[in-house]
């Protein structure tokens, strides 16, 4: 089919034109001169055979042709460019990942610069949010998430369970002398949102753990920074613990753990195919779980 179109660039000045109303700002964003987007307009205008636009003293106004005609090119545009982005992230080359930031301070940095050496060619973007991002809508390939594993519109592949044990700074375990469960009475203990320190205390045969109070904390890693600090005892999830402990930052408080609710997984759209990026870093992931 033949298609009857003019120039695409003099699309892109229409659109522009018909957004910023004023032949200089349009030049400004373009970085051509007033006279070409001049000369772009009625181009576009002959090709037409009318008046796109309404000439003022200081300003220009879309004509009912023009209002119709702009419609149809900003939507064209528009799926032009998220075709092209698409492409892009189909290459392989482009990797946006997204994390909750208590995982992605924690534990993942330490673990990334592995995977960058291994893959030097991925342009790499980390996004830090509790939200779920639309991997639809969003430009994220990948999710690392926490919870039940099931999403609308997701499929989902469990990097790991975890487990809830308190942790305090050794200072602070050796101020307080924690030496069992029943010690941790008389301390102050760091909550979250996850509230678990009930279920944790009762499982330790703790009396009078269903009333918990202490600093609320909505972000997991301030609440072990807090612990680091000497501030009271945090119930921490393993995963995040695990370097704060080998460092000697954090010290585990007695034997009893408790499963967590959740497991992470790693989160794709079910609508895209995996990019090659995609499926490098869950297999790195994967295998970077068992460490």
């Amino acid at each position: 089919m033949k298609y009857l179109l003019p120039p695409m660039h003099t699309l892109r000045t229409f659109e522009a034109l018909g957004r910023l109303r004023n032949f200089s700002r349009v030049a400004e964003e373009l970085h051509l001169t007033p006279s070409a987007v001049s000369h772009q307009i009625k181009s576009i205008e002959a090709f037409y055979r009318l008046a796109l636009f309404q000439r003022n003293r200081r300003d220009v106004a879309l004509t009912p042709a023009g209002e119709h005609l702009m419609e149809v090119v900003r939507t064209t545009l528009r799926q032009l460019s998220e075709a092209g982005e698409q492409l892009r992230r189909r290459d392989g080359n482009r990797l946006s990942v997204s994390v909750p930031p208590s995982l992605a301070s924690r534990w993942l940095l330490q673990q990334l610069g592995a995977f960058l050496r291994e893959h030097p060619e991925i342009d790499f973007t980390l996004h830090t949010t509790t939200s779920l991002v639309d991997l639809d809508a969003d430009e994220v390939d990948l999710a690392i998430r926490f919870g039940g594993g099931r999403w609308p519109g997701a499929r989902s592949e469990k990097l790991f369970d975890e487990e809830l044990f308190p942790v305090a700074a050794p200072g602070y375990v050796t101020r307080m002398r924690l030496r069992k469960p029943a010690d941790l009475e008389r301390c102050v203990l760091l909550r979250d949102d996850f509230g678990a320190w009930p279920e944790w205390l009762e499982r330790a045969g703790v009396a009078g753990g269903e009333h918990v109070f202490g600093p609320l904390f909505n972000d997991s890693a301030l609440l072990l920074q807090a612990a680091e600090a000497g501030a009271g005892v945090a119930l921490a999830r393993s995963r995040l613990v695990t370097d704060a402990i080998a460092a000697g930052t954090l010290k585990r408080v007695g034997s009893v753990a408790i499963p967590s609710r959740g497991s992470y997984y790693l989160v794709t759209s079910s609508r895209r195919p995996k990019a090659a990026g995609v499926m490098h870093f869950s297999r790195w992931l994967s295998g970077s779980t068992d460490t």
